[in-house]
């Protein structure tokens, strides 16, 4: 009979640090202790770590007593370790106190580290634990077993054998033909299946991982997990009542299960969606990929591109004339953002523009639709391919030149059909710069500062850099990326005025742009 291992809070916390509220946690366990679940994974067991996370992150005896007070005596808790970060002489002390509480523990393990997670695994095993290993990236192994090897060799260390799905890549005939080898392999095991839902195939992958012998198959409610989540548990908790071998389902406790999860679904949004869909297609890590096009300055193809070939590959190496001081004669640098005050204030900036004759650089394509109206000397930074977005070449005719990084840059920032003096200027160096593939992200904001500290200019104004008000995790990034290149801004060029015309949240001076234009009136 095939059980369910139900990994909500563990996985789900990936979304809320680990934190969920009391009412909720409440719920979750009165309800699954009426289901026919098998396992509980209900969080990490973890030493003491830098920055924040919640309780389930770091079980305690407390925690896991009152957890087994609510559940079944027949069900099983489980609990996880990410097997890189510990040695085994660690382990006796971190499970010392919490070793009669838990049913299993699980070592999270890349298929090339197995000999480690070995060792672990025998240090577990000497102080009473029972250990099962969540062996990831299958897609990358699928077809090709000796990848773990190991595994097979040192079947005394462990109790279970769970493959895990961690780009969402597989296909259900590749599930069903490796688990179909792997039971040949290991008929004494308890072998189960974790599926992530990048190419919605989490379900169809989990019946092929059960047709081929599994034993077991991981879920959460409402497929609550990092990035495009994972098999919902009620799906499968559903599906096998229909079969009619697993134990009648109280579809009021199911019920009663899901309902908040599908509240913090609807706050956090998890499911798949086309940057899944590319790194589950494509084997590459799904946080990479999101967190390059929450970005939104580079092409899809581009980010799969360049993560396909990290440690080197294609890069445009192109050399332009560098942005120089003599290069554009003009009082102050006006530097134009991506924020909405742009569109209110443009009349005011556009009357700025003509009055005080500022060399105006747009950070991004973002406001290129306003250039005829705001006039003046223009200058447009293309960090990324900005240049694709749609109508971007409608606007391209009160622009007297382009600004690109300078090299290497990812390939395609300057298209070939765009017909305009071209300039290379440094970014300013971030201190941990991201990477894309092999070259170093530029934002719009490092590339327009690194454009006017190429220029000379000691006065440098700027319009349309708001910040948020409710930002989003994404938008969060970027303001953090903003208020950084602001700060070496500074730090680089004390003797440089920078104040915003229009209103802003980040740390700017403020010179309204309606007091200059009167001024100047």
């Amino acid at each position: 009979m095939v059980q369910v291992l139900d990994c909500t809070l563990r996985d789900g916390g990936y979304y809320t640090n680990w934190d969920f509220e009391p009412e909720t946690v409440r719920t979750y366990l009165s309800s699954i202790a009426r289901l026919p679940i098998t396992y509980i994974e209900i969080g990490y067991v973890n030493d003491p770590a830098e920055g924040y996370f919640g309780e389930y992150y770091f079980l305690t005896p407390e925690m896991l007593t009152s957890v087994r007070a609510v559940l079944r005596p027949d069900q099983k808790l489980v609990v996880m370790i990410d097997g890189k970060n510990y040695q085994p002489e660690r382990l006796a002390t971190l499970f010392g106190p919490i070793a009669h509480l838990v049913d299993l523990v699980r070592i999270t393990v890349a298929p090339n580290a197995l000999g480690h997670g070995v060792g672990l695994a025998r240090a577990l095993k000497d102080i009473g634990l029972k250990v099962g290993f969540n062996v990831m990236y299958l897609s990358t192994f699928q077809n090709d077993l000796s990848q773990i090897r190991t595994a097979f060799d040192e079947s005394d260390s462990y109790v279970s054998l769970a493959l895990v799905d961690s780009y969402g890549g597989c296909l259900p005939s590749s599930v069903s033909a490796l688990f179909r080898e792997l039971r040949e392999a290991l008929p004494n095991k308890i072998i189960g299946f974790h599926g992530h839902d990048n190419m919605c195939l989490a379900f169809a992958n989990t019946l092929a991982a059960i047709e081929g012998g599994a034993d077991v198959v991981d879920g959460t409610f409402t497929g609550m997990g990092r990035g495009a989540g994972n098999l919902r548990t009620e799906t499968a908790l559903i599906h096998l009542a229909g079969q009619g071998g697993n134990e009648p389902l109280d579809y009021q406790a199911l019920s009663s299960a899901v309902a908040p999860f599908e509240a913090l679904r609807r706050v956090h949004e998890w499911g798949t969606n086309l940057p899944y869909m590319l790194s589950g297609a494509n084997n590459l890590p799904q946080k990479d990929v999101m967190d390059w096009i929450s970005k939104n300055r580079y092409s899809v193809h581009s980010i799969i591109q360049a993560l396909q070939r990290q440690s080197g590959g294609d890069v445009d190496l192109q050399p332009y004339p560098e942005l120089r001081p003599n290069s554009f004669a003009a009082p102050c640098v006006l530097l134009i953002g991506g924020g909405p005050s742009v569109t209110r204030h443009l009349e005011a900036i556009s009357r700025f523009v003509a009055r005080t004759r500022p060399l105006v650089v747009f950070s991004s394509t973002r406001h290129l639709a306003h250039a005829r109206r705001i006039g003046g000397t223009q200058l447009l930074c293309l960090p990324g391919h900005d240049a694709f977005r749609a109508g971007t070449h409608d606007h391209l005719g009160g622009i007297a030149a382009v600004v690109v990084p300078t090299p290497p840059r990812v390939p395609g920032c300057l298209p070939g059909d765009v017909d305009l003096s071209v300039f290379q200027a440094p970014a300013l160096r971030m201190d941990q710069p991201g990477k894309i593939g092999p070259v170093s992200d530029t934002g719009p904001l490092g590339l327009a500062l690194g454009a006017t500290q190429a220029l000379g200019t000691q006065t440098c104004y700027l319009a349309g850099f708001d910040g948020y008000e409710m930002a989003s995790i994404a938008e969060q990034e970027l303001s953090r990326e903003v208020e950084l290149a602001l700060s070496l801004f500074r730090g680089a060029n004390p003797g440089v005025t920078l104040r915003s015309l229009t209103p802003t949240r980040y740390r700017l001076d403020p010179m309204s742009v309606y007091s200059l234009v009167a001024a100047v009136d």
